[in-house]
């Protein structure tokens, strides 16, 4: 009796950690790999019917310490990279890991050694851009319009494609190319549920608007067409900014000079002449 008592504990307390898991997955990996763990093709790899899931230890790891580099799942090469969620205690990472391994579809297999590189995926894929669309998400990546629920413009760490002389922050990756190796799907996903931990914060009760995803997915098409900065590039913003300020500093001080009162040397100097 005493037995089987323990069993059924075992089993409810598994049913609940699972549940929770599902909530703790849907706020922090939704966003890249669905509501449903059917991930994203090209993008982000499933979940549902991933026999690595069914290694708790392999999961943990994952959302606590992060991924990168080539992996292969169900046949289809992800070459992507997920940040450390250090955001995610280890007791939330075990219930996701119970989530998931529910839906883990086979038995657990051993963490993979990490295989030959891939070539990147090439920009040829990224469909011509609505014009307006990409304009206003240009603005909203750049500052000039507002996200309605305040959120930092996107440029304070990016940058992407050609935004001029100045250009974007080097804080973060170049954007660049986020079009190709994400796609629509996988920036929507990944702007609506945002789980990098640097950018949860900084959006944290700031959400984008859907309007506002749908114009940022835009301009990142159009951004995949233009030209990607050299560093000698971003070198010569610094010139480029640096000698107009270094004349009109040189300047203001020539016109204080000139402005300022004579001392009682110069007045003396100028009676005797």
């Amino acid at each position: 009796m005493k037995r089987i008592l323990l069993t059924v504990a075992a089993a409810l307390l598994g049913l609940a950690l699972a549940q929770d898991g599902k909530s703790l997955y849907q706020t922090n990996c939704a966003g890249c790999h669905g509501a449903e763990a059917q991930g994203i093709p090209g993008a982000f790899p499933p979940l549902t019917n991933n026999p690595r899931m069914a290694d708790e230890a392999y999961v943990v790891k994952v959302i606590r310490q992060g991924l990168s580099g080539p992996l292969e799942v169900a046949g289809q090469t992800y070459n992507g990279a997920m940040p450390a969620m250090a955001q995610v205690s280890e007791a939330d990472a075990k219930a996701i890991a119970a989530y998931l391994k529910g839906l883990a579809g086979g038995t657990a297999q051993a963490e993979p050694a990490a295989p030959a590189p891939v070539p990147a995926p090439q920009p040829a894929t990224a469909p011509a851009p609505d014009a307006a669309q990409a304009a206003l998400g240009r603005a909203f990546f750049t500052g000039q319009k507002a996200f309605a629920n305040g959120g930092a413009p996107c440029m304070a760490c990016h940058t992407a494609g050609n935004l001029g002389p100045m250009g974007g922050g080097s804080l973060g990756l170049d954007k660049t190319d986020l079009y190709v190796r994400l796609g629509e799907a996988g920036i929507k996903g990944v702007l609506a549920n945002i789980a990098f931990p640097v950018m949860r914060e900084a959006y944290k009760g700031r959400p984008l608007t859907e309007a506002e995803i749908n114009a940022l997915v835009a301009f990142f098409a159009q951004a995949s067409k233009e030209a990607r900065h050299s560093s000698a590039v971003y070198g010569g913003r610094m010139w480029y900014a640096a000698v107009p300020a270094a004349l009109a500093l040189f300047g203001v001080m020539s016109l204080i000079w000139m402005g300022r009162r004579p001392s009682l040397a110069e007045r003396l100097r100028r009676r005797r002449a």
